[in-house]
């Protein structure tokens, strides 16, 4: 980039520069700092908005979640919602999801992101806001990335700006095949009357599936503002390019109004109610995730297929990522290749296969048959919950470990925790 006088700027240098200071770039530094605080005043996140920032996003805490909160030992300290009870209604019945415990907790994203930011700088990250990332060149073997505010130069680069990720185009390549889309609205309701908010309840619709969408449609509590609210939103992870922006854009609108017909949603299509769309990256196996000296976390590199849950994908990317970084600029050439090798031969990666696997199959041509097959066993669900959740590291377990646990509840009438 040119200065004034027509000369080249100087690249500002650090140990590891972060594009994207949403949950999974803060995750990334928070344990990285947690592992090396030295760190301090070397690692620098970039950021084209300014915290506290709007983000089109549910805003569900799985339990997943929040044990990587207590790990890092922060607080979770903005309005939240817990869920307690949930519903999947699909096709063939509806599905009790409730476990007797909390399942998610909401809350608004430019608050949970703000408080991960503070927390943050607090522990010695720089956040430059109002930065935009234009580019990423290897220079010398070193990520040198324009943006504009000037170029920035690191030893490290976690590619973690989202789902549209700048450093994912220049560095990965920018194929769209594994890109979902997303329709979110926000709606205030009374909450003595709103189920969601009498039963602290969520509700996952999946029988739009059967009108062409591979996803579902769902209803969450929130407050914003202090105000009651559902969040509701639909999820196609599979849009069809025959159909174009529009057409795909109204069947969304439509499928969403059929599965909640109790609410006030025919001005969808004028645009009389206010909704927001943005796109969802999910995980395929035959991406990489680290190139020289640059790795992907969060959106940027993808995240759960079947529901599009990225936040905990978020945390579980950045303590990884952390842990490679810390090995290579302590002297390890190979560790962020084992972060590649990790992120799809690890627990994470079991995971999001399977849940790609699921992902296939309940959203393909055989549908029902595997909703049915997934109302059969009450116990079968609670472990499956259990597992997506992530509740007490469940996901983690050796696939031997989880299908001994599967065989104890199911077959033998064991307990289920």
């Amino acid at each position: 980039m040119l200065a004034i006088d027509g000369s080249m700027d100087a690249p500002r240098k650090c140990d590891v520069l972060i594009a994207g200071a949403g949950p999974a770039g803060l995750a990334t530094a928070l344990y990285l700092q947690k592992r090396r605080p030295e760190l301090a005043g070397r690692v620098v996140a970039l950021d084209k908005a300014a915290h506290p920032r709007f983000k089109v996003c549910a805003g569900g805490l799985i339990p997943k979640t929040l044990l990587a909160l207590d790990e890092l030992g922060i607080a979770l300290d903005v309005p939240a919602v817990d869920i307690v009870n949930g519903e999947a209604r699909t096709e063939v019945g509806d599905v009790d999801l409730s476990r007797g415990d909390v399942l998610c907790r909401v809350v608004r994203r430019d608050q949970f992101d703000a408080m991960l930011a503070r927390q943050a700088r607090d522990a010695g990250l720089e956040i430059v806001e109002h930065c935009r990332v234009l580019d990423v060149v290897q220079e010398g073997g070193l990520p040198r990335v324009e943006t504009d505010r000037g170029p920035f130069e690191a030893r490290v680069l976690i590619g973690a700006d989202g789902s549209g990720s700048r450093v994912r185009r220049a560095v990965f390549g920018s194929a769209k095949d594994a890109v979902g889309r997303a329709l979110m609205i926000d709606m205030p309701v009374n909450p003595e009357t709103a189920r969601e908010f009498v039963e602290h309840r969520y509700v996952f619709d999946f029988r739009c599936v059967s009108g062409g969408i591979s996803g579902y449609c769902w209803s969450f509590p929130c407050v914003i503002d202090g105000r009651p609210h559902l969040n509701l939103g639909i999820y196609d992870q599979l849009p069809r390019r025959d159909r174009g922006i529009a057409g795909e854009q109204a069947l969304m609108l439509s499928e969403l109004r059929k599965a909640f017909p109790q609410l006030p949603l025919d001005g969808l299509e004028r645009r009389t109610l206010n909704w927001h769309a943005f796109p969802i990256r999910w995980f395929q196996r035959a991406d990489r995730y680290s190139v020289d000296n640059v790795v992907l976390a969060g959106d940027a590199a993808g995240v759960d297929p079947l529901m599009g849950e990225g936040i905990s994908c978020a945390f579980e990317h950045g303590k990884h990522a952390a842990a490679a970084v810390s090995r290579f600029l302590e002297g390890d050439a190979q560790a962020l290749n084992k972060y590649d090798e990790h992120l799809h031969r690890g627990s994470i990666g079991r995971k999001l296969a399977i849940l790609g696997f699921a992902a296939r199959n309940f959203y393909g041509r055989q549908h029902r048959a595997f909703f049915r097959i997934a109302s059969l066993s009450r116990r079968a669900q609670e472990i499956g919950v259990d597992w997506y959740n992530g509740a007490a590291h469940v996901d983690e377990l050796p696939p031997a470990a989880l299908l001994t646990r599967w065989a104890r509840a199911v077959l033998f009438g064991g307990s289920v925790r």
